[in-house]
């Protein structure tokens, strides 16, 4: 990646302004890469030298192919299109098309073809700099995740359909669209090349997958639970809030005037609920279940038969999370920061569970739908 700082002009009417730049690099004739700031114009369609520059590169400007390019105000320059081996970063480098004017009197200009288009360039106004970096997805892999996007959106169109409680559908809403927030984190994160938090999203999606499968295979009475379950995690948060007086959100909802009468509801849900997620220790003390399906992670891995994934991909992700000193030294966690094995992890547990959804839900989907579902939650098996 190569990070370019804005730089200031002074414009006609609006004053002092910052204008996004980049320091490339152009091949010259003979051989030797000449360093160049050039002004980035998304508007322009191909990149703009001055007649000076191709001295410089000792390039023959009439050796190119003669062309117009058109302005705004309708004006014209002869220019002739060669093209230029450029280097955005060290190893970032494709051959561009320049068009070289005839006259001085243009300014330097990064456009779009063969820049735009090969290239992912992110504009931040806030730092006013430009991140040029490879695209973050190759071709084969922009046409995987484009299908991807179709297929969910086909099975969401006939979520009404499907003939569950309005529980199961709110719990199965909640499920999806917590992995879809794991798919733009992943997705985020591989735009940024700051892939760290990789192991986390992946212990996350992993997890959701697990309780996703269990909730369908009785959809109703588990959708139940899980939608129920919220007044007991209302509750242990009201009273983490309660235990933390000095804290900003505690003062903010201690001036609620709501607070007297929202505290009474969400007891009153509480005494509701709460027997409902009651058990007993081997001592024969009560306790509250610590999550809605009442084990833990290991023993629903087990139940679906996914302990292998289990030991793999949760443990081993969790000890990244909480910083085992083993896993802090060892490379097999980080392996899930590496990109090319986070994105097909993450998009294979999503895969998983529309692929749950179908089957579960009798939803319709074509041939080349289903098989690709199928491949990719076999992805990271």
């Amino acid at each position: 990646m190569a990070v370019h700082k804005w730089r200031q002009r002074q414009s006609r009417h609006f004053g002092t302004v910052w204008v996004p730049y980049a320091q490339i690099e152009l091949q010259a004739v003979h051989g030797v890469f000449q360093p160049l700031a050039l002004q980035i114009d998304s508007g322009a369609i191909v990149s703009i030298l001055r007649r000076s520059v191709a001295a410089l590169l000792g390039i023959k400007l009439e050796g190119g192919r003669r062309i117009e390019l058109g302005s705004v105000g309708g004006g014209s320059t002869v220019a002739y299109a060669h093209e230029i081996q450029t280097k955005f970063a060290d190893d970032i480098a494709y051959s561009v098309p320049f068009a070289f004017a005839e006259t001085e009197s243009v300014p330097n200009l990064l456009g779009r073809l063969g820049v735009f288009d090969l290239l992912q360039i992110d504009f931040d106004a806030t730092l006013t700099q430009t991140e040029i970096r490879s695209p973050w997805l190759d071709p084969p892999g922009r046409r995987l995740w484009k299908f991807l996007i179709e297929t969910e959106a086909h099975i969401m169109s006939r979520f009404p359909e499907l003939e569950v409680s309005d529980f199961a559908k709110n719990a199965i809403r909640c499920f999806l669209n917590r992995g879809e927030q794991i798919i733009a984190s992943a997705y985020a994160m591989m735009r940024h090349e700051c892939c760290y938090a990789g192991p986390a999203l992946v212990r996350s999606m992993f997890e959701l997958s697990l309780q996703f499968e269990y909730l369908m295979q009785e959809p109703n009475a588990r959708g139940e639970q899980y939608c129920e379950y919220a007044h007991i995690s209302k509750h242990k948060m009201s009273q983490a809030i309660v235990a933390n007086p000095s804290g900003i959100i505690s003062a903010y909802l201690a001036a609620s005037p709501l607070r007297v009468e929202g505290e009474k509801r969400n007891q009153a849900e509480y005494d509701r609920v709460r027997s409902r997620f009651m058990s007993r220790n081997k001592k024969g003390k009560e306790h509250i279940w610590e999550n809605w399906y009442g084990m833990p992670v290991r023993n629903l891995a087990e139940k679906l038969n996914r302990d292998k994934e289990y030991v793999f991909i949760y443990a081993l992700t969790s000890a990244w999370a909480h910083g085992d000193p083993f896993s802090t030294t060892y490379d097999d966690a980080d392996a899930f920061c590496d990109p090319h094995v986070l994105f097909p992890i993450v998009k294979g547990y999503y895969a998983r569970m529309l692929l749950t959804l179908v089957d579960s839900g009798k939803i319709v989907l074509s041939n080349e739908q289903y098989n690709f579902l199928t491949t990719l939650s076999q992805e990271m098996s």
